[in-house]
């Protein structure tokens, strides 16, 4: 059983390492375009994780 269960987590994890392009369907289920639904704040908070967010002006 333990065997099953180690294959079947290792299968859903390659499966969700696929990179997500502008014009396919965003991840979250809505049915929008990737680039109107959560293309900007996903954005953000890879810049935030990098460090090049900074503080507005």
């Amino acid at each position: 059983m333990k065997i099953l269960e180690r294959l079947f987590n290792n299968q859903k994890q390659t499966e969700k390492k696929e990179s997500l392009g502008r014009n396919d369907v965003c991840w979250c289920g809505s049915g929008k375009k990737y680039k109107r639904c959560h293309l900007d704040s996903d954005a953000h908070k890879q810049r935030m994780r990098n460090g090049l967010g900074g503080k507005p002006r």
